[in-house]
């Protein structure tokens, strides 16, 4: 396994981003049938406020960061709040939510069944390291993982990492973002239904009534210095009964969504075109073929792969959109508070094809 993890050569940075809850699940799935690529999902989310902050740090602290569970996605595991992407069996693992790895609640079991087994593995070698940039270890973990798959390539994808973007493209300079993208209706419409978006809501609108911006990166979990406190003290004493009890406009969801949109963007428009591929999940589904064959070839074309295309255009399910089913003033407000990001992404404003075809 060490030899797995030995810095002998470094693999060129593949993110996808977005809001969440719009076709990246989908889309990290489809790279995990590539035998070439390593998809690689939840990792940064799965350590929500505590993903970024920090210089310089040793392989032991950042071992502890992937070790220890943040007070949010505790307080949601014990109280049996899971999300779709939660992949950790409740039943027969090693772990209790109370000292579940962040790392072991997605990222690794959606690489392998023996995960507890794989962490077991590349705890020991991140461990001994010694004093490095944090973007130098999280590429040490990306690279390991890849080497230890037998993979060429790896893709990062967390969901609602849209905000990242600057982060991860100064940590990674020659890192290349794939960007996907959703109808905001459907999108906050989902996001409405998901604990751990209902959590993010609740916290930007607290912030928005302190006349403080949720969407700036000092104020983001994941980016802001001061966000791992905040996180602390909200989930010191976390009520789960209240919070279920608690009711959150669906055009909050729609007002949320927008503004990652309104802003992130913005960090995509500012980065070199070559560097960006954009995708609209409706298109994905429509014509997963002449999608995938996009993407593939931005990724490199030395990865086309006629058997995995066929295999990957095998998942996509066409369904009518979710946000046509509520009432006509529900639709309304949906609508108005998603407007800022819909006309960014240029939805009922021209041809879908030609939505954002590099942002």
């Amino acid at each position: 396994m060490s030899n797995n993890y030995s810095p002998t050569d470094s693999f060129k940075p593949l993110f996808i981003v977005s809001t969440g809850r719009c076709g990246s699940t989908l889309l990290s799935n489809m790279v995990r049938l590539h035998p070439d690529l390593l998809s690689i999902s939840e990792f940064f989310t799965s350590l929500s406020s505590n993903a970024f902050p920090g210089g310089r740090l040793t392989g032991e602290a950042v071992f502890q960061r992937l070790n220890t569970l943040p007070p949010g996605g505790r307080a949601l595991l014990k109280n049996g709040l899971t999300v779709d992407e939660f992949l950790y069996p409740p039943q027969g693992g090693r772990y209790l939510p109370e000292n579940l790895p962040p790392i072991l609640c997605a990222t690794l079991p959606h690489l392998t069944g023996d995960h507890d087994v794989l962490w077991d593995e590349l705890a020991p070698a991140l461990r001994a390291r010694g004093v490095d940039t944090l973007a130098g270890h999280y590429r040490f973990v990306f690279d390991g993982l890849a080497r230890r798959f037998g993979k060429k390539a790896w893709l990062e994808r967390s969901g609602a990492s849209l905000l990242f973007v600057p982060v991860l493209a100064r940590m990674f300079p020659e890192a290349r973002f794939i960007h996907i993208y959703r109808d905001g209706r459907d999108t906050a419409l989902s996001m409405y239904r998901h604990h751990f978006f209902r959590l993010r809501v609740q916290a930007a609108l607290r912030l928005k009534a302190f006349g403080i911006d949720p969407f700036h990166p000092f104020n983001v979990p994941g980016t802001s210095p001061w966000m791992p406190l905040f996180e602390r003290l909200l989930f010191w004493r976390f009520d789960a009964e209240k919070y279920r009890r608690t009711e959150i406009p669906l055009a909050a969801f729609g007002w949320f969504w927008s503004g990652m949109i309104g802003r992130g963007l913005g960090y995509l428009h500012a980065l070199p075109q070559d560097r960006v591929l954009s995708m609209g999940y409706e298109t994905l589904v429509a014509d997963p073929r002449e999608e995938l064959t996009r993407f593939i070839r931005f990724v490199g074309p030395e990865y086309e792969n006629p058997a995995w295309l066929e295999a990957a255009c095998a998942l996509p399910r066409s369904r009518p959109p979710a946000w046509q089913g509520l009432a006509l003033d529900e639709q309304a407000r949906l609508a108005d508070a998603c407007a800022p990001g819909q006309r960014l992404l240029g939805y009922g404003l021209q041809p879908q094809r030609s939505q954002v075809t590099a942002a």
